[in-house]
């Protein structure tokens, strides 16, 4: 779903006569935490069970956040927080575990279900009534190649992602975005 969600942002700021070499503009704050912060979720998604992969997950989501708080105004970067708090609120109280509706993952791929039955699929759990905050979990098929499942959060922090995309491409020198600088253009001429 990423790769779509930058497809669209691309597309958006183009539309808006934007360029992607405006993005570098943006002012961000611990702009090296993300990089960090998602090779920990992705290493302990992929490669750690227990504790190693409690601890890096937690790492990886106070990351995301504190960078999240740190830009909350630059546009866009709020929805991709209220996202990323959303999937971090259910993981946490489903012993860091994204809980999975079960019956759409059997319809789409029966080996995954069985996986994701069993607890040995990456940071899934299979959704039932010992879940919690389940309307928060992987509910919402994505049918789009590659097909998944997100959640209220995966499509929260989309949305933010393709805003700040778009925003950051009809950036213009001095951190102005064309918007806001033909608003201070036009008070300068009353």
């Amino acid at each position: 779903m990423p790769i779509y969600i930058v497809l669209v942002g691309l597309v958006i700021g183009w539309i808006r006569k934007g360029s992607v070499w405006a993005i570098t503009s943006l002012h961000l704050r611990l702009l090296w935490i993300l990089p960090i912060a998602y090779l920990f979720q992705h290493f302990s998604i992929d490669y750690m069970h227990g504790m190693p992969y409690e601890i890096s997950i937690l790492l990886s989501y106070v990351g995301l956040m504190l960078f999240g708080v740190l830009n909350a105004k630059v546009p866009g970067v709020a929805w991709a927080l209220a996202g990323t708090g959303s999937n971090f609120l259910v993981m946490v109280a489903n012993r860091l575990r994204m809980p999975a509706y079960m019956p759409i993952i059997r319809e789409e791929n029966p080996n995954f279900a069985a996986l994701v039955q069993a607890g040995k699929i990456g940071k899934s759990m299979a959704m039932g009534p010992q879940t919690h905050l389940n309307f928060l979990g992987d509910i919402i098929p994505f049918r789009i190649w590659p097909q998944s499942m997100v959640s209220v959060g995966d499509i929260l922090f989309g949305i933010g992602l393709a805003l700040f995309i778009q925003h950051g491409m009809t950036m213009v020198k001095g951190g102005a975005s064309d918007e806001q600088r033909g608003s201070l253009q036009k008070k300068a001429s009353e």
